[in-house]
């Protein structure tokens, strides 16, 4: 049996923000500084340079052109990382150029980022982050859980995590963000939903597969320490990421917490919890903590029996 000791693996020492400089950018700035000053952890602002940028240069002028634009983002990243150095946090400003998820991936690597936190820009959802369609291949192919805070969560802070929803599916990735929900209701002595909607057109499933869901449910928070307040347990019915989104509305959710996909976790035609994520981020009232089955992510042989 799991114990409160597979909650020590879990940790968020090295928080990674990766950012386009834009002005949608700064609600996840606020954020990435606000849990890095919880955690006491180092705070890394990204930003690469793509080569698109610098396709139309003179070739005698792109070692000009290249230097000013770094310095101008090294300027930026400086101000956008001001008010944690005035808090006294340990941040570093990093440049990069190239394939920007090739590049945001080596920093991963390269610094050991524990998490890494991306904003959204607008209502349209994910075709307005920032970093454009490059946040969708974050989120889907980040080797750490990714944050998105979306333009709704303008306001919020990680000091402001009382409510947890964590979205359960019973699939590797679900189970593994079910990690990181009880390890952060139990840092922040917040309250945690698991919810499990049944995807389809019946609002009520049959009673006996809701005794069965729930029965998993049971099974899995008896995995994991005691919190300071008894996990909830919710199975449903309907339109899935509806039944997510509703649910964060109704409790005035602080957090969600989801698996997604590998490959294809963002493709319109993807199964489960791949267009799911993508609708939830896109329209979610407050921030979206995904993860992966990760090589010996907790809680990967865990399923209900049907």
């Amino acid at each position: 049996m799991k114990t409160a000791n597979s909650m020590t693996q879990i940790k968020l020492k090295n928080v990674l923000l990766a950012t386009d400089l834009s002005e949608a950018s700064i609600h996840a700035t606020r954020y990435a500084i606000s849990l890095a000053a919880r955690y006491g952890g180092k705070l890394y602002a990204a930003h690469v340079i793509s080569p698109d940028a610098l396709a139309l240069a003179h070739p005698e002028a792109l070692d000009r052109i290249l230097k000013e634009t770094n310095d101008y983002t090294e300027r930026t990243l400086g101000e956008l990382l001001a008010p944690a150095r005035r808090q006294g946090l340990p941040c570093e400003a990093l440049v990069g150029v190239g394939d920007i998820t090739n590049v945001l991936a080596e920093f991963v690597e390269k610094y050991k980022a524990d998490l890494v936190i991306v904003g959204t820009s607008g209502r349209a959802g994910l075709g307005k982050v920032f970093l454009g369609s490059v946040a969708e291949e974050i989120i889907r192919d980040a080797a750490c859980p990714v944050l998105t805070v979306g333009a709704n969560a303008s306001g919020m802070t990680a000091q402001d995590i009382k409510s947890i929803l964590c979205a359960i599916d019973f699939s590797q990735e679900s189970l593994h963000a079910s990690e990181y929900a009880f390890f952060l209701a139990q840092e922040h002595k917040a309250h945690l939903a698991l919810l499990h909607v049944v995807g389809g057109s019946m609002d009520e499933p049959p009673s006996h597969a809701v005794q069965l869901l729930s029965q998993a449910l049971r099974e899995l928070i008896s995995l994991q320490p005691q919190l300071s307040y008894e996990p909830e347990i919710v199975v449903q019915g309907g339109p899935v990421a509806d039944g997510i989104l509703e649910f964060a509305a109704e409790r005035s959710v602080h957090l969600i917490a989801m698996g997604v996909r590998g490959v294809g976790a963002f493709a319109s035609q993807a199964s489960h919890f791949g267009s799911i994520a993508h609708a939830v981020i896109a329209r979610s009232p407050c921030p979206v903590l995904t993860t992966h089955a990760g090589k010996g992510s907790p809680g990967t042989d865990f399923a209900p029996d049907r």
